[in-house]
């Protein structure tokens, strides 16, 4: 989800009740993932079949155009040199055989236990976000999947190298795990591969939910607290990250989704307002995922997910499988929450 302290506010709403700061900034900001690519083609084999096989590939390659934030990306042959600056896509492309030439990822976070084995170049930047135009070119790409850019001009920029994808949904920061993994099959022609991705994938959320029938209704919060204290949660179903926790049977926190305005899924919640945190569950992201940090802060321990023990700490490590799902981390979240379900 969205680090606090590099979210830019929008909006701050004061009054004798309440104290949110409305923020529209990404999930990579705050998050800044990105694990590793995708299992590389077998080596070259030597043999005419294969070379014939490869030319007739590229042969029957569609053009594709794929619509997304800023406008439409037409793609006219079949990319060969990959780069990825998010780690939904690198996920995805991983797990449907698709090769990656490099992948920018967060210092710190070569890969995550989630991501499908893969061989690719990884490059470990400040932000991948915001990786220099210079640095990009050099692996001559001939598509960028990169996500959240910030901006239009950013985004200009990159296409000057070559094709780029920047997030799908107009507005959003992060794109829903489906919406990756459907769009990665039409632009590589994996259209089947991707459906049954999806259908495996929409298994296990199935399954979970059969499981623990008393966790559906449930509310959640998804929250960040900063050092200092600051806390931050996802006001809207409509963010990926909750979306996915929502689709799981849980209901988002009706008291954090009042906040929500137009444009803005994340808000910054006073610490005199941690009231509103009072869902029946608790998803939250601190420094390291040291409890301590958010034990801190004035009246959360009277809170009810707190009191339940149904409170779930995402560290670096953690925390990009929750707030920038994919399909193949969608497992992995099951797992983290299924203890917590049990619960109700």
């Amino acid at each position: 989800m969205c680090d606090i302290h590099l979210c830019e506010p929008d909006k701050t709403v004061n009054d004798d009740r309440i104290e949110v700061t409305h923020t529209r900034r990404t999930t990579r900001a705050l998050v800044v993932l990105l694990t590793a690519g995708l299992i590389g083609f077998l080596a070259a084999c030597s043999s005419s079949d294969d070379d014939n096989a490869s030319s007739s590939s590229s042969e029957n390659f569609t053009p594709v155009s794929i619509d997304h934030e800023y406008g439409s990306t037409k793609i006219d042959t079949k990319p060969t040199k990959v780069v990825t600056l998010i780690t939904d896509w690198t996920d995805t492309l991983a797990a449907l055989n698709v090769p990656i030439t490099a992948e920018f990822v967060p210092q710190g976070n070569k890969a995550f236990e989630w991501t499908p084995k893969h061989d690719s170049e990884v490059v470990e930047v400040a932000d991948p976000s915001q990786v220099s135009v210079g640095e990009l070119a050099k692996y001559e790409p001939d598509l960028i999947l990169a996500g959240y850019v910030g901006d239009k001009a950013r985004y200009d920029k990159l296409a000057e190298i070559a094709p780029t994808i920047p997030v799908l949904t107009k507005g959003a920061t992060v794109d829903t795990w489906e919406k990756i993994t459907t769009t990665a099959g039409q632009i590589f022609g994996k259209q089947q591969e991707a459906a049954q991705l999806v259908d495996t994938t929409n298994k296990k959320i199935s399954d979970f939910k059969s499981k623990y029938p008393a966790a559906a209704g449930k509310t959640f919060t998804f929250a960040q607290v900063g050092p200092t204290g600051q806390v931050g949660a996802i006001n809207t179903t409509e963010d990926a990250a909750a979306g996915l926790i929502a689709q799981l049977g849980f209901t988002l926190n009706p008291k954090v989704a009042a906040q929500h305005k137009e444009g803005s899924t994340r808000s910054l919640i006073s610490a005199e307002r941690i009231d509103l945190l009072d869902s029946d569950l608790l998803v939250v992201y601190t420094p390291g995922g040291d409890p301590a940090v958010a034990e801190r802060v004035p009246g959360w321990s009277s809170l009810p997910a707190v009191k339940k023990g149904t409170v779930i700490f995402l560290d670096d490590k953690t925390q990009p499988a929750f707030s920038v799902p994919s399909a193949p981390s969608v497992g992995f979240v099951i797992d983290k929450l299924s203890p917590l379900a049990a619960k109700f």
